[in-house]
């Protein structure tokens, strides 16, 4: 029970990153009501506070990689794989965030947009993208992938009264839903052929499929499709036929 409980304890640790920018999310969107219009910038400040918190605790998991000489730390039962390949990106997801939510405040006013819901979406698309980043499962990396996305669909179309927000929030909903459906068959078929959901056990039954020769076109199809759901999220040809309309649309800063 104790070792349970330790190993819950430690689990809970490596996501703490995570957590804390949830947590500064949700708490924005209580406060929001309690925000007369004239205090609103106070939303920016705590998803700033919420981003140094996230922050501050991958700096500590950082320390820790260094101390005990550890080149990673797995959590999860090996779903999640917390390394400096994660707090590199994580990092770089933060600055870009706080940068955003700088940029924000002046022309959320200016918009008469300026609503607690978009610094909390802002918030919680880091979230899924962290979890991309740290994902050692395919059902982690489709949850993370997922949490992002549907963040940026809505925040997309912010601009509720303009009209080209709203075509353009539309058309990333449909086509985004389309090629989340196509993503999710590609990694149905990995799981299937692997009997896992762990990339590491994927790889290694790909590689045995491979050296057979038994089902490289299976493997070949769950590649195809994996990859047309990933460019389409990155707007790689041909799959970018949303991005002009989306991009037109959407907030600035977005």
């Amino acid at each position: 029970m104790n070792e349970l409980l330790q190993q819950t304890k430690n689990d809970l640790f490596l996501i703490l990153p995570m957590v804390q920018l949830s947590l500064f999310g949700l708490g924005i969107l209580i406060t929001d009501f309690l925000l007369e219009a004239r205090y609103k910038y106070w939303n920016a400040v705590m998803a700033l506070l919420g981003v140094a918190f996230s922050g501050f605790s991958l700096w500590r998991l950082h320390l820790i990689l260094q101390e005990r000489g550890y080149t990673a730390l797995l959590g999860f039962n090996r779903s999640l794989v917390i390394d400096n390949f994660f707090i590199f990106f994580s990092l770089i997801f933060l600055a870009a965030t706080a940068l955003i939510i700088l940029l924000s405040v002046r022309y959320m006013e200016i918009e008469e947009e300026h609503h607690g819901e978009y610094y909390a979406l802002m918030l919680f698309a880091v979230v899924g993208m962290m979890f991309m980043a740290a994902g050692y499962d395919i059902i982690v990396q489709f949850l993370g992938l997922e949490t992002m996305a549907i963040s940026f669909y809505v925040l997309a179309g912010f601009l509720r009264r303009d009209r080209r927000s709203n075509e353009g929030a539309l058309k990333y909903l449909l086509l985004g839903a389309f090629s989340s459906g196509i993503f999710a068959y590609g990694l149905s078929i990995l799981f299937g052929l692997s009997g896992s959901t762990n990339l590491e056990d994927i790889t290694a039954a790909v590689a045995g499929i491979h050296q057979q020769r038994t089902g490289d076109i299976l493997v070949l199809l769950a590649m195809v499709t994996v990859a047309a759901g990933l460019f389409f999220k990155v707007a790689a040809v041909p799959f970018h036929m949303w991005a002009p309309d989306v991009y037109e649309g959407a907030p600035t800063p977005i």
